[in-house]
């Protein structure tokens, strides 16, 4: 399975390049590449919550009801932040017991996806709130928890489509 919504691609393209031009720049920079990772790791965090209300955006398109787009997206827009697994079942959810059932179906909630968004999380929350001091995350690691979280767009994108 692979992302052919254009906008979600565009999205991952931006953190597949970052990945690429930061495991350079910490070959040459360790520190600098744990700051990378750490960075890279919010904007993961950011993209997956972005792709998911565009999905959202798109299946409410489909109803040709603009006050009711309006509504639901500025709902998911406040309410969607730190979309871990629960999150995102639950949104579905709300949606459709179907849409929801498909989801944990194909991502279950102990799956290497869905831990490594819980990983991004972690390492998220992790910074925010003891800063850079005990800061020992890699760009590898961080590319590690994105291939891994990718499936779950695609299946998103799947469901929503």
């Amino acid at each position: 399975m692979t992302l052919t919504g254009s906008y979600i691609a565009n999205r991952c393209s931006e953190i597949e390049g970052l990945l690429a031009d930061a495991a350079s720049w910490a070959k040459k920079d360790e520190k600098l590449g744990a700051h990378l990772a750490a960075y890279i790791c919010i904007l993961i965090l950011g993209v997956l919550e972005d792709c998911v209300e565009h999905l959202v955006g798109q299946r409410v398109d489909k109803t040709g009801d603009n006050e009711i787009r309006n509504y639901i997206v500025k709902v998911i827009d406040e309410r969607f932040k730190n979309p871990d697994w629960g999150k995102i079942s639950g949104l579905l959810g709300e949606f459709s017991q179907e849409y929801k059932r498909e989801f944990t179906d194909k991502i279950p909630h102990n799956s290497n996806e869905a831990t490594a968004l819980q990983d991004i999380i972690t390492n998220k929350n992790s910074l925010a709130h003891t800063g850079t001091s005990k800061l020992n995350l890699t760009v590898m690691d961080v590319e590690g928890y994105y291939r891994r979280v990718v499936p779950i767009l695609e299946v998103l994108e799947q469901i929503l489509a």
